[in-house]
């Protein structure tokens, strides 16, 4: 089950003339943008090189055939005026981002969509002045927006590879263009299996019913699911450059690229969690930053890297962590110990549910409450749950120019 990536088709209805002089200024803005894109795309094409795709400098090479473009699918100049493309608000990072930004999202999707056509690139023009002033990896932030509006595209997220960029630098301009590799056999299957399994998942889920009770079902369904993969947490703790599909919503749905059946750390958890809830139409977004266990000692005080999820219910913003409700047996842990804990299912149903809907200030502060302490046979009455932090990296906490920095500052606060 894929959802169309196409955006929604405007249509522009005729409009009663306002005024004469209102006809006449925006027929020479038309006029003036449409001269700055070709003064810009002209320039561009005077620096490209057929031979290679390197970057180089307007001093250095020569002009040659406008057909020689290197540009085969859409060129944008990221200052032009026009509007873009409204999208269903489930697309969470889209509707955030402003219109110049939305235009390179869609640009990106766009490479997505046609990666098996032979040589297909996109590019985007900008001139010096503006790319210095959003910064030199700004697009790439715009395509990891992208990719986390889109988890279906888990075959992007598990490979950074997938995608290469070359530029081209003149006077006054620089051109970034993009290329992307085309699907594999592998991949076509891996796909496949995915849709199979979003579909079997939903499959028992009515999505008739009110969206509080969807995302409910499918907070429950999603942690009785899925296994949490700590093989794949010791490796990325030997080495944080690996990429798996545990990683992604096909390992909590499929499996992780060791072929664990629905295996995951929290990015799994997360991405899973976020593209079901866009399956159902409630707008969801995954959420990055630190995690910690509060205790007394500052020294025992320890931050781990985390993803969790922002959900809109009723207009209404939430915060969910899927990966820590899913309190699952595991060893050491005695069976019969964690069927006591099953036994008294009030006080399980709470522990699986301590981090669900809860604002974005109880999630930086939770308590553990009383409704999860435990009285067994044999032991003291004790709490499973700690007093714990959820904070996202934002300008404050975490690299103020990093992907993830640039994705929290959007995504609203849960109140």
């Amino acid at each position: 089950m894929i959802r169309s990536a196409e955006p929604n088709q405007i249509i522009y209805a005729s409009k009663p003339a306002r005024s004469k002089a209102r006809s006449i200024f925006a027929s020479i803005l038309i006029i003036i943008n449409s001269f700055i894109f070709i003064f810009a795309y002209y320039d561009t094409l005077q620096a490209m090189d057929p031979e290679s795709y390197t970057e180089h400098s307007s001093n250095t090479v020569q002009l040659f055939n406008l057909t020689a473009s290197y540009i085969s699918g859409q060129c944008l100049y990221y200052n032009d005026s026009d509007i873009p493309p409204m999208r269903d608000e489930i697309w969470v990072m889209y509707n955030l981002l402003n219109d110049k930004d939305k235009k390179v999202y869609n640009l990106f999707l766009n490479l997505v969509e046609h990666r098996n056509e032979d040589d297909y690139t996109n590019g985007i023009i900008i001139d010096k002045q503006t790319l210095e002033e959003i910064g030199s990896d700004h697009f790439w932030k715009i395509y990891d927006a992208m990719l986390y509006d889109h988890p279906e595209f888990f075959f992007l997220i598990s490979n950074s590879d997938m995608i290469s960029c070359q530029s081209i630098t003149t006077a006054n301009y620089k051109t970034f263009i993009y290329a992307m590799n085309p699907e594999t056999e592998k991949e076509s299957q891996q796909i496949k299996a995915f849709d199979a399994a979003t579909e079997e998942f939903l499959s028992d889920i009515d999505l008739n019913l009110p969206k509080e009770e969807i995302e409910l079902a499918i907070h429950d369904k999603l942690i009785s699911l899925v296994s949490y993969d700590y093989d794949l947490l010791e490796e990325t703790k030997l080495d944080n450059t690996i990429r798996d599909l545990g990683q992604s919503a096909y390992g909590a749905l499929v499996c992780d690229s060791y072929g664990r059946p629905n295996s995951a750390v929290c990015m799994g958890y997360s991405f899973a969690f976020e593209y079901l809830c866009q399956l159902a139409g409630i707008p969801c977004c995954t959420i990055t930053g630190n995690v910690s266990n509060i205790t007394d000692d500052p020294s025992e005080h320890i931050e781990n890297g985390h993803t969790w999820n922002g959900v809109k219910i009723d207009n209404r913003w939430y915060e969910v962590d899927v990966t820590w409700d899913d309190y699952e047996y595991k060893e050491p842990m005695e069976l019969s110990f964690f069927e006591a804990l099953q036994s008294d299912s009030e006080k399980f149903y709470n522990l699986l549910h301590h981090f669900y809907n809860k604002t974005t200030a109880e999630m930086e502060y939770l308590y553990a409450e009383e409704d999860t302490i435990f009285e067994i046979e044999g032991y003291l009455p004790f709490n499973i749950r700690e007093d714990s932090s959820h904070i996202r990296y934002t300008a404050i906490k975490g690299d103020p120019g990093d992907s993830d920095a640039f994705r929290n500052r959007l995504i609203p606060l849960a109140y």
